[in-house]
């Protein structure tokens, strides 16, 4: 459920900053990697969110990247803690069912 709710709220704000920001069309494409799991994060595929976790590290350098700029936008520190929030929820959340399956087995 968390992993889910990061997920929104790290796509919004990749679509929601370089708008206030006033960005060109282009920033908007950068939601378009994470637009790809969206059918594996509503089904709950581990395999999905394992994938997510290695595209999910780009979001967070790009987030660390804006935040070393000349002028931080608090949006940047919200995406910074939804990116990490989707890397640990996911990760844990793949660990836990795979550590129910071994106990139902």
């Amino acid at each position: 459920m968390l992993a889910r709710l990061s997920y929104l709220a790290l796509l919004v704000l990749l679509i929601v900053n370089p708008y206030l920001q006033g960005a060109p069309w282009a920033f908007y494409l950068w939601s378009l990697p994470l637009i790809i799991f969206s059918p594996g994060i509503i089904s709950g595929t581990k395999l999905t969110l394992i994938y997510m976790c290695c595209v999910t590290l780009v979001y967070f350098y790009i987030a660390i990247d804006n935040l070393a700029g000349p002028a931080p936008n608090p949006l940047d520190h919200a995406e910074l803690v939804a990116t990490v929030t989707l890397f640990v929820s996911s990760l844990v959340w793949v660990r836990c069912q795979q550590i129910l399956n071994s106990v139902t087995e």
